[in-house]
């Protein structure tokens, strides 16, 4: 697939591009930087006063000449680097004398998919003295723990989803009996979250933590030391309730058995695209009142709250993993 290169302009696009002004928010898909290369300024210099967020799908280049780019844009806050799939090519020979021009703030949001450069995160750590940013949406990252140290001071929210967003399996990993990832030592050890003394709330996906979730957040929430109210949010997909038997695959009343070791603000979201989403949604909350008939949220105050979400099917990687729009309290 042809990339974003110098190629695609002449004198008059290139003129049109130049006269963008006041633009916040860049997402480029397959951008080529070192074809850009060295005159990268003259294509995107007009952005920097402006940029506070920048996504870049599946770029191309070494790992310096990547974070060269993001340092061209000096106020940036939210960064999201997005790849279609894992990969583990050997890192490039790089240029160690290419310094990012500016030293961007970093301190909003990070998102990441099926990433597995560490090398550039340890980099960008490096480079720029640090990362602050407060929120985190990681799918299918290395580097975790890295991440998390980075921002011991400054993360407020973490949505981590080991499953693919669009509920289905990431690859190169165990499919048999369903996410085994957390079930994996160094996994479980990344979810050491006692230095990050901000933190307010966890995100996960219920495909994610299906079959061994009790045991997943007896071992998550005790390492959570930070003195804010803490609220997870459980997300369910229209695929978690395709089958015969969806009461099956909604869990959520046994949450009582974790609130003895932490106290938290329950929300279960059904994370919906409209049309037979909204059978997701109902089934959603009915099966949340069958619960508590059953007295599964008997030890739980307050009592959990059921959110109907949707966004935008093209912006999945480009924006908020999710909007809510409705609440409906139990």
């Amino acid at each position: 697939m042809d990339g974003f290169s110098p190629r695609l302009f002449n004198r008059r696009i290139l003129r049109q591009f130049s006269a963008l002004t006041n633009v916040q928010e860049l997402g480029i898909e397959y951008l080529d930087i070192p074809k850009f290369m060295p005159g990268i300024r003259r294509y995107f210099g007009h952005f920097s006063p402006t940029v506070r967020s920048l996504v870049l799908r599946e770029p191309k280049g070494s790992r310096r000449q990547i974070l060269y780019f993001v340092g061209l844009f000096q106020h940036l806050e939210d960064l999201g680097l997005v790849y279609d799939q894992l990969d583990f090519q050997e890192e490039s020979v790089d240029d160690l004398r290419l310094i990012p021009p500016s030293v961007p703030p970093l301190q909003g949001r990070l998102t990441l998919r099926h990433f597995a450069r560490v090398e550039l995160l340890k980099d960008m750590i490096d480079l720029f003295g640090g990362v602050r940013f407060h929120h985190m949406d990681l799918c299918d990252v290395y580097g975790m723990r890295l991440l998390l140290d980075a921002c011991a001071k400054t993360l407020e929210t973490l949505r981590v989803y080991p499953i693919d967003p669009r509920c289905e399996n990431f690859s190169g990993r165990p499919t048999s009996s369903g996410p085994t990832l957390f079930a994996d030592r160094t996994f479980r050890q990344d979810f050491d979250l006692s230095r990050n003394k901000s933190l307010r709330t966890v995100e996960i996906l219920a495909a994610s933590i299906r079959g061994g979730h009790i045991g997943f957040f007896k071992h998550v929430l005790p390492t959570i030391t930070s003195c804010a109210p803490l609220k997870v949010i459980i997300i369910y997909r229209d695929c978690d309730f395709c089958s015969s038997n969806p009461e099956g695959r909604f869990w959520s009343w046994r949450f009582r058995e974790v609130y003895k070791i932490r106290n938290f603000q329950l929300e279960l979201c059904a994370d919906v695209q409209g049309g037979a989403g909204e059978s997701a949604v109902q089934t959603l909350r009915l099966l949340c009142i069958a619960a508590e008939k059953k007295g599964g949220f008997r030890d739980t105050f307050p009592k959990p709250l059921v959110f109907y979400s949707s966004r935008r099917p093209h912006r999945e990687y480009w924006s908020e993993m999710y909007a809510t729009n409705y609440c409906f309290p139990l």
